[in-house]
């Protein structure tokens, strides 16, 4: 079969125009492709960067792709605050296309039938990892025998199957990256890579996290606990990149690329045997409490150069509230360890907890002053449908409101649950936290980039801000 796969247009403030890799389409393109089908990725959110921010312009450009492309099969990525971008894609090739239509996701997974009866141009989806069913279902296989899959047995009758995670993870194929602009993906950036300005693709060594925070939706479609590729597979697809790309570096997309030390120490210690620390820098996510000396040496010699962390908060009420199981001296300890061993931190934090007071933001720009941190992303709290936090506060928005554009904008814009608005949230931010941060921003590319590296950067951003 000839199937396309179409990935949403990421314009809302919480989801940046990144240049992360996106991976869970291209797993399932190499995956199709193994079974014999020919792919294509349509990446609404690449097309961004090419034709700007009109939807009408990126819209015609998707209908025309499939329609020169002619596919057998379409299939969605669904995210739940561009649901509606998903809907209107749909409705548009709907219009020019009469063959079967599938998604998966994120926001499929968490809502499976509801998904499934607001958007009755789909005939099935699949709940959980994709690769499998994808192929399964492309191949010809009939939906009740394809584990993850909810499909329509006549006009109100939907059935599904339990969904079933890879347990051999070194099955799969590698991403077909080549389906992707990666020009685009791999063009030197400053937020990628925090702070470095290099050409970096992302890569995914395991799946899942130990725990589950009230507010995280990371590992809903992953489901509970980690599993591992192992570090022959990830030199391997290491190694692949570096023949089919030029980048200066890797970025572990794992959400806790320390969660087993020993594999960690094992996938330094096979970079250095290799050679690849003289050839690619690279970042890493991790968990604060995973923060030790012995396994930062390591990572150091092994041509890490950053370490991300959401710490969400340094107030102990407020992360015992969303069950994050790390305390605030566990935060600011990480932070001073990554610094003495040569290495720089970027933080996650964020606004608007439950009853949190402008006086509460205060203390975090007081601790984040006194640390003298140069890299921290400080987002407003979001409510994702299949948390525990959304099923408490959500006010199940998503199953009782239409999944429009105006209205999901609205929900994530307004979700907060402190005591101030989002209105004051902005205006604290604009008048207290950015002019510090705006100068360590500043300092962090001075301290972080060579010269000409640095010039580059400038001349990149000044000609997108047509400066020159």
């Amino acid at each position: 079969m000839r199937v396309l796969l179409v990935a949403p247009h990421t314009i809302h403030k919480s989801i940046p125009l990144s240049h992360w890799t996106p991976l869970s389409l291209t797993f399932i393109a190499s995956s199709l492709r193994r079974k014999g089908h020919d792919v294509s990725i349509f990446d609404r959110h690449a097309m961004i960067a090419r034709l700007g921010l009109d939807r009408n312009l990126i819209n015609r450009s998707m209908i025309d792709h499939v329609r020169r492309y002619k596919p057998d099969l379409v299939g969605f990525n669904t995210v739940s605050p561009l649901i509606y971008d998903t809907i209107d894609s749909i409705a548009l090739i709907r219009k020019i296309y009469s063959g079967p239509m599938t998604a998966g996701g994120h926001h499929a997974t968490t809502l499976p039938e509801l998904t499934l009866r607001r958007i009755p141009e789909l005939f099935a989806l699949v709940q959980g990892e994709g690769e499998t069913a994808m192929a399964d279902l492309a191949s010809g296989a009939d939906p009740a025998t394809v584990p993850g899959v909810w499909w329509r047995n006549g006009k109100d009758d939907i059935r599904r199957t339990p969904p079933q995670r890879n347990t051999d993870l070194d099955d799969l194929p590698f991403p077909a990256l080549d389906l992707l602009d990666m020009k685009y993906y791999t063009r030197p950036s400053v937020s990628t890579i925090r702070g470095s300005y290099l050409s970096s693709v992302s890569i995914l060594s395991s799946r899942g996290c130990e725990r589950r925070c009230d507010f995280c939706s990371e590992s809903t479609t992953y489901g509970r606990g980690a599993r591992f590729h192992s570090v022959d597979y990830v030199m391997e697809w290491i190694r692949q990149i570096l023949k089919d790309y030029d980048v200066q570096a890797v970025y572990f997309m794992d959400n806790d690329f320390l969660i087993d030390e020993e594999r960690a120490g094992e996938i330094c210690e096979r970079m250095l045997s290799l050679g690849l620390h003289k050839r690619i820098m690279w970042a890493v996510q991790a968990r604060a409490n995973r923060i030790r000396p012995a396994i930062l040496k390591q990572m150091k010699r092994a041509g890490c150069i950053l370490i991300e962390i959401g710490i969400e908060s340094i107030l102990q009420d407020q992360l015992n509230s969303v069950h994050k199981g790390t305390t605030a001296q566990v935060n600011e300890r990480a932070v001073n360890l990554i610094r003495r061993h040569g290495m720089h931190s970027h933080l996650y934090m964020i606004t608007g907890f439950e009853g949190e007071t402008l006086a509460d933001l205060e203390k975090k720009l007081a601790w984040v002053k006194r640390l003298s941190l140069t890299s921290v992303n400080w987002f407003p709290l979001q409510l994702y449908p299949g948390t525990a936090l959304y099923e408490r506060r959500g006010r199940r928005f998503f199953e009782e409101n239409d999944w429009t554009r105006e209205k999901i904008r609205a929900y994530y814009e307004n979700t907060s649950l402190a005591a101030f608005s989002a209105r004051e949230r902005d205006e604290w931010m604009r008048a207290r936290f950015q002019p510090f941060f705006r100068w360590r921003y500043h300092l962090n590319l001075l301290l972080r980039n060579p010269p000409l590296q640095l010039a580059r950067f400038i001349y990149q951003t000044r000609t997108k801000s047509g400066l020159l």
